[in-house]
């Protein structure tokens, strides 16, 4: 999907628990603001902001439109945030390191957004996943948390996910974090085009061996 000139556009998903902090994180990322009183999100909210990616096997360089979906959290709302899924190329699975509960919920999170994302196996490694832990900025030292960051870090590497830890409040780490997530999502829909190319130059190719073997 392309928009705004031709930039390739990537739908991101924000999942996790009411109050992990994903509307502030979005809110930081897209206008580098934060609002202490922000509300809970009811049902979906999306932004989009440009990003500069860099094609890691040819060097080239890309403007990117990520479409940043923000879901209520909250169990009401499942439901109705469940086709949201469709056509995600990411998906950010945050949790608030000061509540260990809201990384315990991530589980089902991700158990969610591999059966909606993921129905078709060949999907499976197209879609990118980052865990992402908020609010750092109330615990200087990380060693202070009340979940260790290697615990985090192990759940991540287990389900194949990229990890950040970020603070929506100070925006140190946002932007890197979803930098990542732009770029690692970029080179898979530009792996997913080359493959499909020499599979389409590789099937024109036997076709026409076979017309020609066959022509008296």
């Amino acid at each position: 999907m392309s928009s705004d000139g031709g930039a390739r556009t990537i739908k991101v998903l924000l999942i996790g628990d009411s109050g992990a902090g994903k509307s502030s994180l979005l809110l930081s990322f897209t206008t580098g603001t934060f609002d202490e009183n922000i509300s809970a999100t009811i049902g979906i909210d999306f932004k989009i902001k440009k990003v500069d990616v860099v094609d890691t096997h040819t060097g080239a360089k890309a403007t990117v439109n990520l479409q940043l979906w923000d879901t209520a959290g909250q169990e009401r709302f499942r439901t109705l945030t469940s086709s949201y899924y469709r056509g995600a190329q990411a998906v950010v699975l945050v949790y608030d390191v000061s509540e260990p509960q809201s990384f315990h919920g991530l589980k089902k999170w991700l158990d969610e957004a591999n059966s909606y994302c993921c129905r078709d196996e060949s999907e499976s490694g197209n879609v990118v996943f980052l865990l992402i832990g908020n609010k750092t900025d109330m615990y200087p030292d990380e060693n202070s948390m009340p979940l260790p960051k290697s615990v985090a870090q192990g759940f991540a590497q287990q389900n194949n996910m990229l990890f950040a830890l970020a603070s929506a409040k100070t925006k140190i780490g946002v932007a890197q974090a979803f930098d990542e997530v732009a770029r690692n999502a970029y080179d898979r829909m530009q792996d997913a085009e080359r493959y499909e190319k020499r599979l389409t130059t590789n099937l024109n190719g036997s076709a026409g061996n076979g017309a020609g073997e066959g022509c008296c």
